[in-house]
């Protein structure tokens, strides 16, 4: 009998801030319950920006990403910190500010701590959902390791416009050859998402060109995201861009970026 294909945990980063990483994790994960994926996304970042998003207004949060972090924290019953978002199959691990709080206590208990969103969280995760997706901060920091200890695969969304987010790429590939060699030898860079394209200008169309000359085929995303001011003022409503307007040429492109990503695993070991 054939084994069942279990769910994977996809980290979303780039040491740049604002290319887009909550806008991607919620949006895809949108995109993906829509062909009939269940998904959880997982907030690393103490802005807490996904957790806004996703989660019903006036959500009351008893339980956070804050203890599962907590190297002191033990046997816990995961269920508990998982809610379920506005969206049919798609729930959230929320975070809290405070949560940046507890950043040394996992620098102190490293590498062992590094390991804590894996044990506390990884097999929960594939056993019960298709996709869990970790949205995380503009950094490389401690809780991004945290990250792709427990992660299948990275994709890392760059600004096509900007070249300090090229260097993040770059950064976060170099990042991810240390955790291979350090914590999980699993880990796989996944692609390059070319985000906020605006096919209008030359700008946007010469970086592509640049992106696709110098990287493999193998690893950049053939769907680009277009620069959209429904993105906006879907954030502004507290909602993914399938709620807010589904005919957006936005909500088009994630559709995609969603089917891609199906093809793109069903070829992978």
């Amino acid at each position: 009998m054939k084994e069942k294909k279990k769910g994977i945990l996809i980290s979303v980063l780039n040491n740049k801030g604002g290319v887009g990483k909550t806008c991607v994790s919620c949006n895809l994960g949108h995109a993906l319950t829509r062909q009939k994926k269940n998904v959880l996304v997982i907030d690393m970042d103490s802005q807490c920006n996904a957790t806004s998003l996703l989660l019903p207004p006036k959500t009351s949060i008893n339980f956070s990403l804050y203890e599962l972090l907590d190297p002191s924290s033990e046997n816990l019953n995961i269920e508990k910190y998982i809610y379920q978002t506005q969206y049919e199959n798609f729930d959230c691990i929320p975070n809290i500010c405070e949560t940046a709080g507890i950043e040394p206590d996992i620098i102190r208990t490293a590498p062992e701590s590094f390991f804590c969103l894996k044990k506390k969280v990884r097999d929960y995760a594939i056993e019960n959902y298709d996709f869990t997706i970790i949205d995380n901060p503009p950094n490389m920091g401690t809780f991004v390791i945290t990250s792709l200890y427990s992660s299948d695969f990275v994709i890392v969304p760059n600004e096509i416009d900007s070249a300090f987010s090229l260097e993040g790429l770059l950064k976060a590939i170099q990042l991810i050859k240390d955790i291979q060699q350090n914590g999980n030898k699993d880990l796989r860079f996944l692609r390059l998402l070319i985000n906020k394209v605006d096919l209008r200008t030359s700008i946007s169309r010469v970086a592509i060109q640049n992106i696709k000359r110098n990287f493999k085929p193998d690893q950049y995303f053939n769907t680009t995201i277009p620069i959209n001011t429904a993105f906006k003022q879907a954030e502004q409503f507290k909602q993914t861009i399938f709620r807010y307007k589904s005919s957006a040429p936005g909500t088009k492109a994630y559709r995609k970026l969603a089917t891609e990503l199906i093809e793109i695993l069903s070829h992978e070991e």
